[in-house]
């Protein structure tokens, strides 16, 4: 039973739950206005303070200008070079757990070493207005000193240094590896005699850009070319794989481009992802860069197939009379390309004879059958030479150590618990499936129960930090429109498990799996209430027509977080600190003052009204509860009792996610299993009193009847 409260704090709890929520509005303000400005790129030189300086390459002598492809500034020493100072933003535009590029200043010397980095500015949700974090943050990057551009120095810190913000200490680290190797490699070449392929040269372009330049090539055809070109062949009447519209619709749109030089195949998919696909690459091969859009397409319907070889029988390169076809292992989707239905890179073996410097033509092939005929195929032609620019007289590049994708890496890193969290959510799992077994003992129920969020609160939350929050939902969803890469989504594993057994869990039986079993802040505020109630402390309820409106809040901050940071109006997306996620759980309150006082505040209200922030104020609960319509298994049980005559469980529901009717409202519920102890207690559930008192009544009559 609920201690009963007093009057006066019935009258105050109201107004402090509104308090907070115009406090939250306030420093959700404030944090917007203190956020730091997007950083511009350009003018490094600038950006090269005496404090700077000191991390990156603290015994240069002087700085030459900013010059170059990549651009970089020349570190003397003497009159002689010994490195060079770069910017991660002006050169890849990297981003880590933001979509924001953060800026990164490092330096590599002669050697291919890197001579130290510091984060200059950021948006890492994790870290941003977070000192502690950002001190780790600036240690991890210094230690990389002396790291060469390919391997692990002793010295080096991982990435998990950075406690709950290791996606980002981990994108930070890459971006400054990769955009050493393009600093470096751009500056350290021989001339030959043999007219070469520069592979390594990148600057930042945009698609038009590479289009004015003829590092790429478009040609669009419409169904009336199409139409013109069979008949011209004497292929009138013909059936079509995709068939013909109006003469002058599209037919087919085609972008094509020498795919291997950084100055191309960078620009077309990131530099990251380049990088990982060359190093995927045999030594000497040549890929080229393929799109299109329109109703036919070029990849076809029959690479997929074994009995036609796997060919994709739309396309071929034709130089020097030689003709190049393609099959399904030459291709490569091209991730991140956007604009175009099908964008793909397709490998030319090193043993091809393709010359990446001479000209081609790439053949868009359209066939056409009739019966009693023989197929006929039509080609449209689209001429290319890679732009003189990046045909150069470098060195043969030097063989390339095989580096670690950084999503591999951070499983490998992650194994331990990774098989920790998996034997939790198989425990988990068990608990649902054999709930109704649990949930006939009340002593068992409560010490699997607290047992149970214990260990999420001290292992999956204050150690492992993996704490889902409105962030994860923000980032999973912008993602595919604003640097889509299978790499992004597996580069925090604990949360890529836990944010997939969410959702599968959300769309069987209901919000109640996360908020109530998963979550370390709920665990951290129901075991406070638990014990508040054991000190008995005073609880409250809002009445029903109080609380029905006080639900609205945690829609509200959804709608607000979710609009405000997705349209870029929160840019730094500071007003995540609703949340208090970070301060609670991944910081372990050590950060500053004003967000201890909040994250104070809304444990103190859960002391007397369970689980207060997560029914009325969570953006994150207020996702889940608006997608918990979808769910298709009911599995707690009712009666027809429940609701009239019997309230048992109403009352004993600590969120009040039971109705007058007994209904349970799952948008609500917190899946603790409380109402199913009720439900199978023949001691307490009225209906099952009921029927126990009437078969003890029943036994005397039946036993007299029988000895009668």
């Amino acid at each position: 039973m609920l201690n009963p409260v007093p009057e006066r704090l019935v009258e105050t709890l109201p107004r402090l739950i509104e308090w907070l929520a115009s406090a939250c509005i306030v420093l959700m303000a404030q944090v917007v206005v203190a956020a730091p400005a997007i950083a511009e790129k350009g003018k490094l030189r600038e950006r090269l303070t005496p404090e700077v300086m000191a991390v990156v390459y603290p015994g240069a002598e002087r700085l030459g200008p900013e010059e170059g492809t990549p651009p970089a500034i020349a570190v003397y020493q003497g009159d002689r070079v010994v490195a060079y100072v770069f910017s991660t933003l002006d050169i890849v535009a990297a981003t880590g757990y933001s979509t924001t590029p953060f800026d990164v200043i490092g330096g590599v010397d002669l050697d291919g070493r890197i001579t130290g980095a510091k984060v200059v500015f950021h948006n890492e949700n994790y870290i941003v207005h977070d000192t502690v974090r950002q001190r780790l943050l600036d240690t991890f990057l210094a230690r990389e000193a002396g790291r060469p551009v390919r391997g692990t120095p002793a010295s080096a810190l991982p990435p998990d240094f950075v406690a709950g913000a290791t996606i980002s200490a981990r994108a930070m680290r890459a971006a400054v590896l990769a955009t050493a190797g393009l600093v470096l490699r751009a500056r350290t070449r021989t001339a030959v005699t043999v007219p070469t392929l520069e592979v390594e040269s990148y600057s930042p372009k945009s698609f038009d850009e590479l289009l004015a330049e003829g590092a790429l090539v478009r040609r669009r055809v419409t169904s009336g070319e199409v139409a013109a070109a069979l008949a011209a062949v004497g292929a009138a009447n013909v059936r079509l794989e995709v068939p013909l519209r109006k003469p002058e619709d599209l037919y087919i749109e085609l972008v094509t481009g020498l795919f291997t030089p950084a100055a191309i195949g960078a620009n077309l998919i990131g530099v990251p992802k380049f990088e990982d696909y060359k190093r995927e690459m045999p030594s000497g091969s040549q890929a080229v860069f393929i799109a299109s859009t329109g109703p036919y397409d070029i990849l076809g319907t029959k690479y997929f197939r074994a009995s036609e070889g796997f060919r994709l029988d739309r396309l071929r390169v034709v130089q020097d009379g030689q003709t190049f076809g393609f099959v399904q292992d030459n291709y490569t989707y091209a991730a991140g390309f956007r604009g175009y239905q099908n964008a793909g890179v397709f490998a030319l073996p090193a043993g091809s004879s393709f010359d990446p410097v001479k000209p081609w033509r790439l053949e868009l092939l359209v066939h056409a059958t009739r019966a009693g005929a023989a197929p006929t195929t039509v080609a449209f032609e689209l001429d290319y030479k890679v732009p003189d620019a990046l045909v150069l007289l470098p060195s043969a590049p030097e063989p390339e150590e095989a580096q670690v994708a950084p999503w591999v890496e951070a499983w490998s890193d992650s194994r331990l618990n990774v098989a920790i969290l998996a034997a939790l959510l198989c425990v988990l799992t068990l608990i649902f499936i054999f709930q109704a077994t649990l949930a006939r003992f009340r002593l068992a129920h409560r010490l699997v129960r607290n047992g149970f969020l214990l260990v999420v609160l001290v292992w999956l939350g204050w150690i492992a930090g993996a704490q889902l929050s409105i962030v994860h939902v923000m980032n999973y969803t912008l993602a595919p429109f604003k640097h889509f890469d299978i790499g992004f989504y597996l580069a925090e594993p604990l949360m890529v498990i836990i944010a997939g057994y969410t959702l599968i869990s959300l769309l069987l039986i209901g919000r109640g799996v996360f908020c109530g079993w998963l979550c370390p802040f709920g665990a951290l505020q129901e075991l406070l209430g638990q014990l508040s109630r054991a000190l008995r402390v005073p609880q409250w309820n809002p009445s029903a027509a109080l609380e029905k409106r006080l639900w609205m809040g945690k829609y509200i901050a959804a709608a607000a977080v979710l609009a405000l940071v997705m349209t870029e109006i929160d840019p730094s997306g500071a007003t995540i600190e609703i949340e208090p996620f970070k301060t609670a759980i991944t910081s372990k309150f050590t950060r500053a003052w004003p967000y201890l006082l909040y994250a104070g505040a809304l444990l103190a209200v859960g002391l007397f009204s369970e689980r207060a922030y997560c029914r009325f104020l969570c953006p994150l609960g207020g996702v889940l509860a608006f997608l918990d319509r979808l769910h298709l298994i009911n599995l707690l049980k009712r009666r027809p009792e429940c609701g009239s005559p019997c309230h048992l469980c109403e009352r004993s529901c600590p969120v009040r996610a039971i109705e007058p009717t007994g209904k349970i409202n799952t948008a609500e519920c917190f899946q603790c299993l409380d109402c199913q102890v009720e439900y199978y207690d023949d001691k307490r559930c009225p209906p099952l009193v009921q029927a126990a008192k009437l078969r003890r009544e029943a036994k005397p009559v039946a036993v007299m009847a029988q000895n009668a």
